[in-house]
């Protein structure tokens, strides 16, 4: 955890990228250049003349990035050897290049399955779930803030993987969904005014599906550390909201969906034991305010504990009922023997 700590601490503080310099000659005159991976692409970009002074001093920046992010990345290997969870190639390539687009410092939110990943070192224990192989990453557009000169997503992933291609569904008129042959990026959001979905994100050049209780999900995110290459820090829900939406959402699953409910309930249920042992009563006021929203929410909650074998109100496990005494047991006949 303290490495995590370290490792998380650091790509916080980071102001520029790491990277090589490269010079280059044009008609007698020396000219520098940063070279910076993002995904499987190099991207080249021009520093000005080497003999400028500030010049060179950009560059040697660049220079003390890329050593840094060697010392990141033997963190990054040690915390894998620890068994602690770690994105796939394709999702860590997926990751890197909406970081280093700048998309989750404006809101963008990294959901689902590979946002539970990330949370071990952030609750200091080993999660079964995040074992869960998935072939698909969810982002959450519901809080993004565009800048004004933003790429399309499109563009964005294939740097990640030149064979991302937009999916579109027959009445779209952006598409929400990217592919490769063996990967799936999904855009989601929150139910906006009409409930309609989806909904367009025309900044990214994308649309995105509206879900039930999105809103809720990214209301509080926190800034965690990916471990691939060097580390990657990204925006993710907060363990106890994430455990909340799993209790919310495992009751909108349909019979069709039942290794997806199962999935659910068991991210929710491993969360919480840790979260309840750690402070049981904030996780309580999370667990009142979440109720607090609705009649449907309550029940659905409610619903979630108990077929997880948690208590309805407090989500703890029920307290066990033990068994009687050698003593009590022999008051009780001579009780009943009395009686008759």
């Amino acid at each position: 955890m303290t490495l995590y700590a370290d490792l998380t601490q650091r790509l916080a503080l980071r102001e520029v990228r790491p990277g090589s310099i490269s010079t280059k000659t044009d008609k007698g005159k020396k000219y520098l250049y940063a070279v910076h991976k993002d995904g499987q692409a190099r991207v080249q970009t021009y520093l000005g003349p080497a003999k400028d002074p500030q010049v060179q001093a950009e560059a040697e920046q660049v220079r003390r990035a890329e050593a840094e992010a060697k010392e990141l990345r033997s963190i990054v290997s040690v915390l894998k050897q620890a068994k602690i969870p770690a994105p796939t190639l394709v999702q860590g390539r997926i990751l890197e290049v909406i970081a280093n687009a700048g998309l989750f410092d404006r809101g963008l939110t990294l959901v689902g399955t590979v946002a539970y990943q990330t949370y071990a070192c952030v609750v200091g224990a080993h999660l079964g779930a995040a074992a869960y192989v998935t072939n698909d990453v969810d982002l959450s557009v519901a809080e993004f803030v565009a800048s004004e000169d933003e790429e399309d997503i499109g563009v964005i992933l294939k740097r990640a993987d030149p064979k991302f291609e937009p999916h579109w569904h027959a009445n779209d008129k952006l598409p929400r969904i990217f592919k490769t042959p063996s990967f799936q990026v999904d855009v989601v959001t929150r139910f906006g005014r009409g409930r309609k979905s989806p909904v367009l994100v025309e900044d990214l050049g994308c649309a995105a599906a509206a879900l039930t209780y999105q809103e809720y999900l990214v209301e509080e995110t926190i800034e965690v550390g990916a471990l691939y290459g060097a580390g990657v820090l990204v925006r993710v829900p907060g363990p106890a909201r994430f455990a909340i939406h799993k209790l919310l959402v495992a009751q909108q699953r349909g019979p069709t969906e039942l290794a997806k409910r199962q999935k659910d309930l068991r991210q929710a249920k491993e969360l919480m034991d840790i979260l309840i042992e750690t402070d049981d009563a904030a996780f309580q006021d999370y667990l009142d305010d979440a109720r607090g929203r609705g009649r449907s929410w309550k029940t659905a909650i409610n619903a979630s504990l108990r077929e997880i074998g948690r208590e309805a109100r407090q989500g703890r496990l029920p307290l066990p009922v033990k068994p009687p005494t050698q003593k009590e047991t022999t008051a009780s006949r001579t009780k009943g023997q009395r009686r008759k």
